[in-house]
């Protein structure tokens, strides 16, 4: 019979990532970074420092005036429509590229939503040919000889945030030079990040691979040395892929031959339809929802949370402290460690409340209850089909006005 374990969080930040650890042994990496506490206060005082138009002006260049609040949207710290009300309020109309990154994740959840598992396959025929090859050791390691990617694979597994520049310039590489299949660099790289998010990540990688785009994305030296300052190429020894135009790279790096066959995974039949009963139910707190100021923590009754092996087994040791820091911040919140079936046993229930989420792990192991989906929070009021859905312009096009009004409104 399966079996779950009461977590006793500490109040002390060193002793709680302290515990966290010795909690859970099998979790790789090094504890979280003193860098990037978790919980809405933090998250708060990062969107108060936000500058809307110092990221317009400077996103892509590695040091440039990026908010680095991802993490926080992707835990629930922050609604996506709290960030970007803030932004465009503070911002004087000044800063729609920032709004944009907003309104991508809001996408990607969108389609995550409208398709379920099927992301996790090709969305579309791949417009060259898909590279096939499992993560190969010396990226694992961070030992390819390109201080560039290395550089980027030590922040991934030591921090567990990339710039999104380099995340690009990383798997362009991976994909389309190391000719890796996206599915298995995505799932290797999730399970990672801080902000990891099935959407987000998987979807990004298949509009880099052109399974979800109307092209693939690569880049050359001159792009990368310009953003990035240089740091890297000064000092390589390497000889460098990147090194030529974009011509000559797309000549080799796409040579004419045809595309793979998408590759299907299984998609399983699970539903989480919005519903705004709720009775005498256990309130359960997932990963996308750690903030004291949501709605279901003024509910009635116990609430918890549930570090359970089939949603956050693979994950790293600082995403697992990352959560912890989150939770210490929820007072209410019960914290427990085994399967949430054995949780709901301790409870005595089978009746749950939680906010909706196309998370199909977490509608799986939820299937056997009475299950109270409440909506989460709201980016854009409004109803999107699949040809929104199709491209990111699209949506915009109709999400865009509605958040900025018509005199606002700009093309991506």
């Amino acid at each position: 019979m399966s079996t779950a374990k009461r977590l006793q969080l500490p109040c002390d930040r060193k002793e709680r990532l302290r515990y966290i650890r010795q909690q859970f042994p099998e979790a790789g990496g090094p504890d979280l970074s003193e860098a990037w506490p978790g919980g809405r206060v933090e998250a708060l005082r990062r969107l108060e420092s936000a500058d809307g138009q110092a990221y317009e002006r400077s996103r892509n260049f590695l040091d440039g005036a990026v908010t680095r609040l991802s993490p926080y949207l992707r835990h629930g710290c922050l609604t996506l429509r709290e960030a970007f009300d803030h932004v465009h309020r503070t911002s004087g109309g000044r800063a729609q590229k920032l709004l944009f990154e907003f309104a991508w994740r809001d996408y990607w959840r969108q389609v995550w939503y409208q398709h379920g598992d099927a992301i996790l396959s090709d969305m579309e025929v791949a417009k060259v040919a898909r590279g096939t090859r499992p993560v190969p050791q010396d990226v694992l390691e961070g030992e390819t000889g390109l201080p560039c990617m290395d550089a980027f694979i030590h922040d991934l597994q030591g921090d567990g945030y990339v710039h999104n520049h380099a995340r690009m310039w990383f798997a362009a590489w991976l994909l389309h030079w190391r000719k890796v299949d996206w599915r298995a660099a995505a799932d290797w790289y999730v399970a990672e990040l801080l902000d990891g998010d099935i959407a987000s990540n998987h979807l990004s990688w298949q509009w880099v691979a052109s399974t979800f785009s109307a092209k693939p994305y690569y880049f050359n030296k001159e792009n990368l040395a310009r953003y990035s300052g240089e740091r890297f190429c000064r000092t390589c020894q390497a000889t460098c892929p990147f090194d030529d135009s974009y011509e000559a790279l797309q000549a080799r790096l796409f040579d004419g031959s045809a595309p793979v066959s998408a590759k299907h995974y299984p998609i399983r039949a699970v539903s989480s339809t919005a519903s705004t009963q709720v009775g005498e139910a256990l309130v359960l707190f997932h990963d996308e929802m750690l903030s004291p100021a949501h709605a279901l923590s003024r509910h009635p009754g116990p609430k918890c949370f549930v570090f359970d092996p089939v949603l956050h087994g693979g994950w790293s040791l600082k995403r697992l402290q990352f959560v912890a820091d989150c939770l210490s911040e929820m007072e209410d919140v019960q914290v427990w460690q085994g399967s949430l079936d054995a949780v709901l046993r301790q409870y005595g229930t089978a009746s749950v409340v939680t906010q909706r989420t196309p998370q199909t792990d977490l509608m799986a192991l939820l299937q056997g209850c009475e299950v109270a989906w409440q909506a989460e929070p709201e980016f854009a009021p409004v109803e999107l089909g699949e040809r929104q859905l199709k491209r990111f312009s699209r949506y915009w096009e109709k999400v865009g006005p509605l958040l900025l009004g018509d005199s606002a409104y700009r093309k991506p």
